[in-house]
């Protein structure tokens, strides 16, 4: 009972020594490679899209969002006459 104890507890510290120390790092190192290549593309379509509309302006412009706005930020007018 106590060897098989034993004998699984040096089999699983191998087993998890072998997986730390050479699966482990190939796969973080699948995942980064493979993050560095959808980052790339990303950044392809990116500049592809600025290439297509170099030279283009546009403006986008909000009415309702810019109302809001204004409205909370001014207070109500007030009409003065100037004292000489």
């Amino acid at each position: 009972m106590i060897f098989r104890f034993i004998l699984f507890f040096i089999l699983f510290y191998y087993l998890f020594k072998l997986i730390f120390r050479y699966l482990l790092p190939a796969f973080l190192l699948y995942k980064a490679r493979k993050m560095e290549k959808e980052r790339e593309a990303v950044r392809q379509s990116y500049v592809h899209k600025q290439k297509a509309n170099e030279g283009k302006v546009t403006v986008r412009y909000n009415p309702s969002e810019n109302q809001e706005r204004n409205n909370q930020t001014e207070g109500e007018y007030v009409d003065f006459e100037e004292i000489k």
